[in-house]
């Protein structure tokens, strides 16, 4: 499928757009509570590493490396990052759901689509539109041709 017709054959409707704007604002809160849980990932796990080193230096006393293992400290740096992962996940998961319950609930009954597959879609076109690089418009409109069929649309 060429370029061009991909551009065309997606473009929303009036009526979608608006929804789709509607829905964005609606649900505008569980993507910032997404983007903070995404944010203190990498945080929590260079604490989780760094934090009992500082222990092991400061209050100690001692070479943290070499103690690491004899103290089994190391054994709560492993459980640190893995907690921070787990517990980090939780969020996005709970946001992941309240997005998808609201378009299915609210939004799927009149626009016939999930509006989260749709969101995305008109994400993927915008990139698309505005690559560069030969290959970052080929991923984009593949990504396109992906969540039309998710749709429905193909």
């Amino acid at each position: 499928m060429e370029l061009s017709s991909l551009r065309e054959e997606t473009k929303l409707d009036d009526k979608l757009e608006k929804l789709l704007n509607q829905f964005e604002r609606e649900v505008e809160p569980y993507d910032r509570f997404s983007a903070f849980s995404m944010f203190s990932t990498p945080v929590g796990i260079v604490l989780s590493i760094f934090l009992p080193l500082a222990y092991l230096q400061f209050v100690a006393v001692v070479n943290p490396f070499a103690s690491m293992v004899s103290t089994g400290i190391i054994y709560w740096m492993v459980g640190g990052i893995l907690a921070t992962v787990g517990l980090t996940k939780l969020p996005i998961f709970y946001a992941d759901h309240k997005k998808h319950e609201i378009s299915r609930t609210k939004y799927k009954p009149i626009a016939g689509v999930c509006m989260c597959d749709l969101s995305q879609l008109r994400s993927h076109m915008k990139k698309m539109e505005k690559a560069k690089a030969t290959g970052e418009r080929m991923m984009h409109a593949k990504l396109v041709k992906y969540y039309r069929q998710q749709i429905g649309w193909e």
